[in-house]
């Protein structure tokens, strides 16, 4: 997926809740654009298109300047500009078997 689109994505799941048909217009999703984004009718009708072919939007009609659509997919689960969670992993060993860096050197 592409920058325009995951920002398109965010912006239409902050204003919709997942499977909520909304009216969007035009400029409220010009509004999402990176700065650095041209922001044309051609680019936000191809972002949509993109979104509703890979499954993360249904859309029901776009009329000029106005898109009905609904999330469907959330957009954090497969976003490029999202970054996984870092896990912390429990330590193979229970605390009381544990022991410190100076326990061990002692032992050596």
């Amino acid at each position: 997926m592409d920058r325009i689109s995951c920002c398109v994505l965010d912006k239409i799941c902050t204003l919709a809740p997942l499977g909520r048909y909304v009216v969007f217009s035009a400029d409220e999703l010009f509004e999402a654009f990176p700065d650095d984004a041209e922001a044309t009718m051609t680019e936000l009708k191809k972002a949509v298109k993109a979104l509703t072919a890979d499954g993360y939007i249904d859309l029901k009609y776009q009329d000029g300047e106005f898109f009905c659509a609904a999330p469907i997919k959330k957009p954090r689960q497969h976003s490029p500009l999202s970054r996984p969670k870092k896990q912390n992993k429990p330590h193979p060993l229970p605390c009381f078997l544990r022991r410190s860096r100076a326990a061990r050197s002692a032992v050596l």
